[in-house]
């Protein structure tokens, strides 16, 4: 098979049949060495699993569309029909999906942007590596100095199931300062949440001085409300700074120059992003990505919230991603969103770094730990579906709207986690790698703040609790 890398400079990359896989994540032990050669069969049947997973996202999510225009009650109906679909039906619609992703990748990006990566990590770099495939201008920004070093010798190399990418070294633009990188019309932020503080700095010198760029925050956790009130407080020093004094810009609380909670005056839109994918990286030079990769993203706050622009930030999105081999998938409510990631990451991750660091595999395989892997999703679902019931209460209040709704989350999404798991593997959760590493981990926004809001909403977690107690024993007994 071979790749077509777009672009003036790029080049054919051949991808063998029999490709040699740099996998750290998977197998026994946990250091950086590559495993055996994957056979033709055993790539093919990884690569079925994948495009299966691809269609049952694909089919939940039109589920969820058709959801918002009719009642809870057809949700019921509907997610019946779905449990009975036939083997025939399934391998259509896989057929199906592939035909439409192909049919995407063929339309290259008509729109050429500016592209500035925060945090050249397994995330960040496979995604930005996908985006300057499908013909855009990536810069990338890393704090690690192995990976600076590196860049100056040779370029960034993805092995991947949905095809290689080997950017060259002359067209891999990566710094360790953002000041010395241009402005962009998209900022896609991939960092811990451990790092959330420090965002507003990092992206600020690579926003666009009319207010026109937009933010894509590819991250863990219940975030949003934090970093947009991290913004607003940027926003206000830099205006205190170059026009007034702080007392000036606020003394009047009617001035409708100072921001809602929902808006932003820096950016065009701030986006946060669910990544569900299984990549990692190798070296400083060299990511996996081994399974999945769908990224779910919808809108924290917006310059302006009109209808017209909100439909304006939804096409927005699409179209960065237009010609590239990611699959995609819109959150219209980011908070249902993020309660749907958080179904798959509290049991998993908190699990995996409870027992001492074990891989997903031995979780799933377990009888017990597999009741309790179900359990903490019940408890998460419970959570999630009682914010989103108080959150939609909330809006109607102040919303002259008679179309507010919301979808409960359920047995299909914790069915689709669960089976993702199944077919996932050895696979290392990026916690339980922070811990074996002795690196922070994310506790507060990813484990402690749901504990939080559960707790505000009279919601019992016990099984949540109980891990979480567990992961914050571990960040005391090392220091983490």
């Amino acid at each position: 098979m071979w790749l077509l890398a777009l672009g003036s400079k790029r080049q054919l990359v051949p991808r063998p049949s029999l490709a040699f896989v740099f996998n750290s994540h998977r197998g026994n032990g946990g250091g950086r060495f590559p495993v055996a050669n994957r056979c033709g069969q055993e790539q093919r049947q990884q690569q079925q699993k994948h495009a299966s997973f691809l269609s049952t996202v694909t089919n939940n999510d039109n589920q969820r569309r058709d959801f918002t225009r009719t009642t809870t009650a057809s949700l019921s109906s509907s997610l019946s029909s779905s449990k009975q679909q036939s083997s025939a039906e399934i391998t259509t619609t896989t057929t199906t999906v592939s035909t439409e992703l192909n049919d995407n990748q063929n339309n290259k990006a008509q729109v050429k942007y500016k592209i500035a990566v925060v945090g050249a990590g397994a995330v960040g770099s496979y995604y930005g590596a996908r985006l300057w495939e499908a013909g855009h201008d990536v810069q990338f920004y890393t704090r690690s100095k192995p990976t600076m070093s590196s860049s100056s010798d040779c370029g960034l190399h993805v092995s991947s199931l949905d095809g290689d990418i080997v950017i060259p070294q002359d067209q891999w633009q990566v710094f360790d300062n953002v000041t010395k990188m241009q402005a962009a019309d998209w900022i896609v932020v991939a960092l811990k949440s451990t790092a959330l503080s420090v965002i507003p700095d990092l992206i600020w010198p690579l926003m666009r001085s009319n207010g026109q760029s937009r933010v894509l925050v590819i991250m863990n956790g219940l975030i949003e409300n934090d970093l947009i009130q991290m913004l607003h407080e940027k926003s206000l020093q830099q205006q205190s700074q170059e026009t007034m004094t702080m007392n000036s810009y606020i003394k009047n609380q009617n001035d409708t120059t100072i921001p809602k909670q929902n808006q932003l005056s820096c950016c065009r839109a701030l986006y946060g992003g669910m990544a569900l994918i299984c990549s990692n990286r190798l070296s400083p030079t060299r990511i996996d990505h081994s399974y999945a990769g769908l990224l779910a993203a919808g809108v924290a706050a917006s310059s302006c919230n009109n209808v017209d622009n909100v439909h304006e930030d939804e096409e927005a999105f699409r179209l960065l991603f237009q010609g590239s081999k990611v699959p995609i998938t819109y959150e219209p409510n980011l908070l249902r969103g993020r309660w749907k990631k958080m179904i798959w990451n509290l049991p998993f991750n908190g699990i995996s770094v409870a027992m001492g660091g074990i891989t997903v595999d031995e979780i799933v395989q377990d009888v017990g730990l597999r009741e309790l892997a179900v359990a903490i999703m019940d408890e998460t679902i419970a959570a999630g579906n009682a914010e989103l019931q108080a959150s939609s209460s909330t809006l109607s209040l102040s919303s002259s709207s008679s179309t507010l709704s919301w979808e409960p989350l359920g047995e299909a999404e914790k069915d689709q986690m669960m089976a993702l798991s199944d077919n996932m593997g050895p696979y290392k959760t990026s916690t339980m790698l922070d811990f074996t590493h002795r690196r922070s981990m994310e506790v507060e926004y990813l484990f402690r703040e749901p504990i939080r809001r559960a707790d505000r909403l009279g919601i019992p977690v016990p099984h949540l609790r109980t891990i979480v107690t567990m992961i914050e024993a571990y960040q005391r007994k090392y220091k983490l």
